[in-house]
């Protein structure tokens, strides 16, 4: 009789626990609004940081309405990255651009996302005439889901107005006035099919590389509460019940009945 009374409650204490994990949980939705994060963008076959990531700037810019979300960035050495197209489904379409600007080498990008917490994948075209540089890259934009950071409720239903680039992005004529012909010391081109730079180029791209890497570490803000509290309450009323059951049954079992 002992045996079969406790192999009724190890049953009971399985099923809760079954039935615990069973349910779904809440996914986290962020609510209407503006929101700042941190992003590292890596490479297309592991998490390792790719040498595109000194090419965006952090924080992005997410907006929220009605659910749909769009990730805003800058895109520094703008001149550089002639094309940047962002998975749409099973394809693969041209961020909106949202600004130009010539002078500074940057334009701001904005395109839609449909779940922050998966990889967001891209391709983007590196052309860098002065050393006959051409080639086209599959990346991976993974966000920082813990710095996702309110910024403001409604900022969301007023996008930023398109500015007119004065000349496109690769055009000779869109660099600054007294810009160098060499590559900028803050982007490191991938080393894997680069042609052979000159060492002060090299050295001033490894600097690049180490100042980028000591300020990608993303900030600890907290995440906006989900309210995701259904397995917890579960949990509890399941062991309740559970110590209810072995009371009961221990009692009958003393008092014979």
């Amino acid at each position: 009789m002992k045996t079969s009374w406790r192999l009724q409650m190890v049953c009971f204490t399985v099923l809760s626990m079954l039935m615990l994990f069973s349910v779904p949980k809440a996914e986290a939705a962020l609510a209407d609004g503006t929101y700042t994060l941190n992003y590292t963008v890596t490479k297309a076959e592991n998490d390792s940081a790719s040498m595109a990531n000194d090419y965006f700037e952090k924080p992005a810019t997410v907006f929220v309405k009605n659910g749909q979300i769009e990730m805003q960035l800058a895109i520094n050495h703008s001149k550089w990255v002639t094309q940047f197209k962002v998975q749409n489904n099973t394809s693969f379409t041209d961020a909106k651009v949202i600004s130009s600007d010539s002078a500074e080498d940057k334009r701001v990008t904005r395109f839609p996302v449909t779940d922050l917490s998966k990889p967001i994948i891209s391709k983007i075209h590196v052309t860098v005439e002065s050393i006959d540089y051409d080639h086209d890259y599959t990346i991976r934009f993974l966000v920082d889901e813990k710095s996702i950071k309110s910024v403001a409720a409604d900022s969301s239903a007023a996008p930023k107005a398109e500015a007119p680039a004065a000349s496109p992005p690769n055009s000779p004529a869109a660099a600054a006035p007294g810009a160098s012909t060499t590559a900028p010391s803050k982007t490191v081109i991938p080393a894997a099919k680069s042609p052979a730079v000159p060492a002060s180029t090299k050295e001033s791209s490894n600097k690049s590389a180490e100042a980028g890497n000591s300020t990608a570490s993303p900030s600890k803000t907290a995440n906006p509460q989900t309210g995701d509290t259904a397995p917890l309450a579960l949990l509890t009323v399941m062991l309740l019940l559970s110590g209810l059951y072995l009371g009961y049954t221990v009692k009958t079992k003393r008092s014979g009945k």
